[in-house]
């Protein structure tokens, strides 16, 4: 697929309510990805640093779609070049430590009651 218009409105920082209406329109847009680097406009959104709610919409959207419910799709956003910041920072970390066993990262219970909090 070529870029859809969410990718663009992603490249290019589009507001919460631009997203939402792109979404409104074509859900499946948010599982696209783009034909120059396999990005889907979740990716855009992280590497342009998006705010949180445009983020957060994004990725409950992306998270629709059974393929992407895998630790390697999730773990795709582990690039060098997405630097996370504030909450989006805390809303991946929270994510990523669904795909690892790792003692350092948080209990089961404290990601679920994060997640049940954020709306």
């Amino acid at each position: 697929c070529h870029s859809t218009p969410l990718h663009v409105a992603c490249r290019c920082g589009a507001s919460f309510e631009i997203v939402t209406a792109l979404l409104k329109a074509w859900p499946g847009a948010s599982k696209e990805r783009s034909y120059r680097l396999g990005w889907t406009p979740l990716h855009l959104a992280c590497r342009n640093k998006a705010p949180f709610e445009v983020t957060s919409l994004l990725l409950k959207s992306w998270l629709r779609y059974k393929e992407n419910q895998t630790k390697s799709a999730i773990m795709s956003f582990l690039w060098d070049d997405f630097v996370f910041t504030g909450d989006v920072k805390i809303l991946f970390l929270h994510l990523f430590a669904l795909c690892n066993n790792d003692a350092d990262n948080p209990s089961p219970n404290e990601i679920m009651e994060y997640f049940i909090h954020i709306e």
